[in-house]
C-alpha cells in the first residue's frame, strides 16, 4: 500500500466525520430531481452542524503547528488534512481526541491497472462501424424502440475527457448549440486544478466513448443519446488518491462552475461511472458518499477490479451493496481471467456477504476513443465493462427515470444471461 501526500513537506490525512445525515423527507415516491437536492441538504447540514464544534479545534490545531490546511468534501462526510510531516505522530494523536471525528488515515494511492493494448485507426469515412461491444448487448435494438440515453447525464469519475473528439464533443453535456464549450457544471479537475476539460491518459476518453460516445458512422457507445460530465481525479500515469477521488465525488454530488462557485446538486448526474476501485474490498472509506448517492437516487456503477480469478478480490466502492459492480467478459460471452470475483468483503444487513460483481459486460480488447486529437484506443479490463452498464442504465432511466438502484439492479441481472456456473 503507497501513500500520497498532497502538499510538500506535509502528510495527507482522511478523517470519517461523525454526521447522522436526516433523509427522512425522502420517500419513493420523491422524483429522481428532487432527490438529488433534497440528499445534499441533509448531509451538508449535518456536515455544517458537526463543523460548527470541529473547525475551532482545527484552527487550534493550526495555531499549535500541528495542522497545516484542511478541506471538506462537502456531502461525502470526509476532511482532507494536511499535517506537519515531522510532526505527524503528535498530530495524528491530537486529532485521535477530536470527538467530532471517526476513523483517521493515511491517503491512499489508488492506480488505474487496465490493459491499455495500442492505437488503433479510425474506419474509413463512409463505412458504417458498430464496436462489437455496442452490438453485443443488444444496444441498437433499445434505440430502435426509442431507448437511447435521452435526457439522462453520466457522471465520469477518471483521468478527465478529451472533450474535442469527434466522438465526444456533441455527447458532452458543456458543449453549447454553437459548438462552443464550456466546463461550467460539467467539467472538474482535482489534479491539476485546470479550467478546461481535458484527457492527459486515454483512460477517462476511453470510458466516455463507451458509455455514451460515437459518431453517426461509428458507434463506440452504448447511450449516444446520453450527456457527459467529467471529473478528473487521476494523473497523467494513472495515479490517484483518496482525496482526490473524495473531491470529484463531492462535486460529482453538486457540479460547480468552472471557478469552483455556485454548487448546484439538480446538475448532478443520474449515474456516476467509477471504473477505479482500491484493492482493499473491506474499506469503507467511500460509504458515506455511497450512502449519500442513494439518498440522492444517483447510481453508483462501479468496476469490479483486475484482481480475478482470485476470490473476494472485489475492491472498495465495488464491493458496497450501493453499488452496480461490473466484472468482464470477452468477445465469446467468458469471463475475463483477470476480471475480479466475488464474493464482497462487505457484510448485508444480515450479516452475509454481499455477493459481487452484480453483472458482467464487454471489457476485452474495447475500441473507444484517445486522448489525442480523433485517436482510438484497445483497452481491456473491467473499466471497459462499466462504463458499457452505466451507458445501458442511461438507455433504461431515458424510458423509466425514476426507477431505483435496487430496481435496476434488477433489470439488468434478469435480463441477463447467466453463462458461468450459478451465482458467479
Amino acid at each position: 500500500m503507497s501513500f500520497i501526500n498532497l502538499d510538500a513537506g506535509a502528510r495527507t490525512y482522511i478523517a470519517s466525520l461523525k454526521v447522522d445525515p436526516n433523509f427522512s423527507s425522502i420517500t419513493s415516491s420523491t422524483t429522481r430531481a428532487d432527490r438529488k437536492s433534497l440528499a445534499y441538504s441533509a448531509m451538508t447540514n449535518a456536515e455544517q452542524l458537526v463543523q460548527r464544534t470541529l473547525v475551532p479545534k482545527l484552527e487550534a490545531l493550526k495555531a499549535d503547528g500541528l495542522v497545516q490546511s484542511w478541506d471538506f468534501a462537502t456531502g461525502t462526510g470526509a476532511l482532507i488534512l494536511n499535517v506537519d510531516d515531522s510532526r505527524a505522530k503528535a498530530a495524528f494523536q491530537a486529532l485521535q481526541g477530536v470527538t467530532e471525528l471517526g476513523r483517521i488515515v493515511r491517503n491512499q494511492e489508488v492506480v488505474l491497472d487496465d490493459l491499455v493494448e495500442g492505437d488503433v485507426a479510425a474506419p474509413a469515412a463512409g463505412d458504417k462501424t458498430v464496436e462489437w461491444n455496442v452490438a453485443k448487448v443488444g444496444a441498437q435494438d433499445a434505440w430502435a424502440a426509442g431507448a437511447n440515453g435521452t435526457g439522462i447525464t453520466i457522471g465520469i469519475v477518471d483521468t478527465g475527457a478529451n472533450v474535442q473528439h469527434e466522438a465526444l464533443k456533441s455527447h458532452f453535456r458543456g458543449t453549447q448549440a454553437d459548438g462552443t464549450i464550456t466546463s461550467d457544471y460539467s467539467f472538474f479537475d482535482a489534479v491539476n486544478g485546470k479550467k478546461d476539460a481535458y484527457d492527459d491518459h486515454d483512460h477517462g476518453s476511453h470510458v466516455a466513448g463507451t458509455s455514451v460516445g460515437g459518431t453517426a458512422d461509428h458507434l463506440t457507445g452504448i447511450a449516444p443519446g446520453a450527456k457527459f460530465i467529467s471529473a478528473k481525479v487521476f494523473t497523467a500515469g494513472g495515479s490517484g488518491s483518496t482525496a482526490t477521488i473524495l473531491k470529484g465525488l463531492a462535486w460529482m454530488l453538486a457540479p460547480t462552475k468552472a471557478d469552483g462557485t455556485g454548487a448546484d446538486p439538480t446538475k448532478a448526474p443520474d449515474i456516476v461511472s467509477n471504473s477505479w476501485g482500491n484493492s482493499n474490498g473491506a474499506d469503507l472509506g467511500y460509504l458515506k458518499a455511497w450512502k449519500a448517492f442513494e439518498a440522492a437516487g444517483i447510481i453508483p456503477v462501479v468496476a469490479a477490479g483486475n484482481s480475478g480469478p482470485r476470490a473476494d478480490s472485489v475492491g472498495a466502492p465495488g464491493s458496497y451493496g450501493q453499488s452496480i459492480t461490473v466484472g468482464a467478459t470477452d468477445i465469446n460471452d467468458e469471463v475475463a481471467s483477470f476480471s475480479s470475483r466475488g464474493p464482497s468483503k462487505v457484510k448485508d444487513r444480515d450479516g452475509n456477504l454481499i455477493p459481487k460483481p452484480d453483472i458482467s459486460a464487454p471489457g476485452v480488447d474495447v475500441i473507444s476513443a484517445g486522448k489525442t486529437a480523433n485517436s482510438y484506443v484497445t483497452m481491456s479490463g473491467t473499466s471497459m465493462a462499466t462504463p458499457a452498464v452505466a451507458g445501458l442504465i442511461a438507455v433504461v432511466l431515458s424510458k423509466y427515470p425514476n426507477l431505483s438502484t435496487e430496481q435496476i439492479r434488477t433489470v439488468l441481472t434478469q435480463s441477463a444471461v447467466d453463462v458461468d456456473a450459478p451465482g458467479f
